[in-house]
């Protein structure tokens, strides 16, 4: 496998090297993970901070250095965190925003990343792209801050958009990194009998997930004074319409008020609860890409929402982590919010709480 080191600032090369197996890459939607690469036999000029590419794998990956470790038998260790995390920072939010869902995350990227009047800030080879159209109605309390990739995973869920990035060469010079926002709707379900998949286990939190909001008006409202009703399908779609279709028999509700002002972002509200809730599951299996021969498969990504039917349920979840470890041929899946390590639990719930 080559990698290839760029300078942070222009793209220019600094050096490439050559990895064997001895590399782990993992890709998490929920909490940013460390990835790891060890090189034999050279000394390499790069720094913290530098960029890593490697060459002519199915999937994009590029990594920001954060450690650099020389040992005394000529191995140098590298740890990356994934180009998204630049993202990984608390931002202003307009108070108001009306249209799409994508153009807002990349409205906040352009802001801080493309737009600074701060040259050491701005990252001239920074691109940007919407190919994706999902309307909002958002509505945020003045001087209220929030980390960008908190709002692309919440966006996942409530909108069905996530962010990917790919390098772009012309004519063979590596002339910038393109963040594309895209559907994260995957369009497809796994089943846990595929021949694709090993080591399943699922851990489930055996309660039945929130599937019915009910906003009642405050008693001072005006404008808007009827009891609205929000219902969450298997499917993973939310419906203001009482059907039964698809719905869990097993109702589990709860009672919400709302004012004038919160009435044209209920939906929003209503489905980032309702997807919240039924995604509190930890589902992981190893996913073989060499015996794989459904195409659409193929692209699974952290933050792409798809279903998984197991041998006692259906689950309407997202990919929330992958893993690869010394091959491409296999990776180690998760699927669900609910983590079982320690360190993630904590990771997670720090971010949350912020």
């Amino acid at each position: 496998m080559e990698l290839i080191f760029l300078d942070e600032q222009t793209l220019s090369v600094l050096d490439h090297a050559y990895c064997s197996s001895d590399y782990e890459i993992v890709l998490d939607a929920l909490v940013p993970q460390k990835s790891k690469f060890t090189v034999a036999g050279q000394h390499l000029n790069i720094t913290i901070g530098d960029l890593l590419y490697i060459r002519d794998i199915k999937f994009p990956y590029i990594g920001i250095i954060i450690s650099i470790e020389e040992d005394d038998v000529g191995r140098t260790k590298i740890q990356t965190n994934d180009f998204l995390s630049l993202f990984d920072i608390e931002v202003p939010v307009p108070t108001r925003f009306n249209g799409n869902a994508a153009d807002f995350i990349i409205n906040l990227i352009d802001r801080v990343y493309r737009n600074s009047t701060d040259n050491f800030q701005t990252i001239a080879y920074l691109q940007t792209a919407v190919e994706v159209v999902k309307t909002c109605n958002l509505k945020y309390d003045a001087n209220t801050k929030l980390n960008i990739l908190d709002l692309v995973e919440e966006f996942s869920k409530t909108y069905g958009i996530m962010l990917e990035y790919e390098m772009v060469i012309d004519q063979g010079v590596y002339s910038g990194i393109k963040v594309r926002v895209v559907s994260s709707a995957f369009g497809a379900t796994l089943r846990s009998d595929l021949a694709t998949i090993s080591e399943l286990k699922i851990n489930d939190t055996n309660e039945i997930s929130l599937n019915k909001i009910v906003y009642v008006p405050n008693s001072d409202n005006t404008a808007h004074t009827s009891v609205i009703n929000y219902y969450l399908l298997d499917n993973g779609t939310v419906t203001t319409s009482l059907v039964y279709d698809g719905r869990n028999h097993k109702v589990k509700v709860k009672f919400e008020y709302y004012s004038d002002s919160d009435y044209d972002s209920l939906l929003t509200k209503a489905t980032k609860d309702l997807i919240d809730s039924s995604l509190q599951h930890s589902i992981t299996f190893n996913f073989s890409f060499i015996a794989n021969k459904i195409e659409s498969l193929s692209n699974l990504r952290p933050g792409t929402i798809l279903g998984f039917i197991s041998s006692k349920k259906f689950y309407s979840t997202i990919v929330s982590k992958l893993e690869f470890k010394g091959t491409f041929d296999i990776a180690k899946v998760t699927l669900g919010e609910y983590r079982l390590s320690l360190t993630d639990k904590i990771k997670l719930s720090d971010r949350r709480n912020k």
